[in-house]
């Protein structure tokens, strides 16, 4: 190497100083410089841009259906609308509650029908729908009534008698599961001299069970009559708000 003044040692630190020119800086700023960025192609841009307006037909098309068919049933007589209808249909639970007997609130006809399929059909005075059959352990009739898609039993009833108990060891067989009755009262009927007492207990979840019990007092260990009635309260509150709700529109038609 030969020596130039970029090349001398000073006296002081005795650090040479070298001198590579401008060819090695070059040669290491251009291995750092990025590749420039390719920009998408006219036909790519276009195809993104024919995507886009399908998407949107498509969700036109749909928001036009949903228009049209809401417009198509408010319009035809006798239909009703339910947004609710849809939710509860999908991801639908059987519901369990109380069980009078043989039969479970918070059940359908079809679980009933099952069971029962010569069940009497009725139409109850508030629009509830009624199944009454005779079964081993006592006549029933259920209440059902309109809750989302389905019918649902939300009230029972049943009629038997009972001939091996005094009415206050049955009371007290009823009272182990439930307490005390929270109603309690007892008169003669002037018709017949009979002895009716009636009791309620209230449970867990708004249920009421109610029962009346009637027997002839000048009969030692008579036989007694019991009708025992249970009903979801919350249910039953449901519905009727439900019902009401739809008397209410129908009537602001005419």
């Amino acid at each position: 190497m030969a020596y130039t003044p970029a090349n001398r040692i000073h006296k002081k630190d005795k650090t040479p100083e070298y001198d590579f020119g401008d060819d090695i800086l070059y040669y290491q700023s251009s291995k750092t410089k990025s590749k420039p960025k390719t920009r998408p192609t006219a036909g790519l841009k276009r195809q993104e841009k024919d995507n886009d307006i399908k998407t949107l037909v498509l969700m036109c098309l749909f928001a036009f259906l949903i228009l049209g068919s809401f417009v198509m049933i408010k319009m035809t007589p006798g239909m009703e609308f339910k947004i609710s209808t849809f939710f509860s249909m999908a991801g639908m639970k059987e519901r369990t509650g109380y069980q009078l007997g043989n039969v479970k609130l918070g059940t359908t006809m079809d679980v009933l029908r099952k069971d029962h399929p010569d069940a009497h059909k009725a139409m109850a005075a508030n629009g509830a729908v009624t199944l009454s059959y005779n079964d081993t352990d006592g006549d029933y009739t259920v209440w059902y009534g309109e809750d989302g898609p389905y019918h649902i039993a939300y009230k029972a009833r049943r009629n038997h008698t009972v001939t091996d108990l005094s009415e206050e060891e049955f009371v007290r067989n009823v009272s182990k599961r439930y307490g005390g009755p929270s109603v309690t009262s007892c008169n003669r009927r002037l018709t017949d001299a009979m002895q009716e007492c009636q009791y309620s207990w209230w449970m867990p979840g708004e249920l009421r069970l109610d029962m009346i019990s009637r027997r002839d007092p000048s009969i030692p260990n008579a036989d007694i009559n019991v009708t025992m009635m249970a009903t979801d309260t919350r249910l039953e509150g449901r519905i009727r708000r439900a019902n009401l709700s739809t008397t209410i529109g129908n009537s602001n038609q005419y």
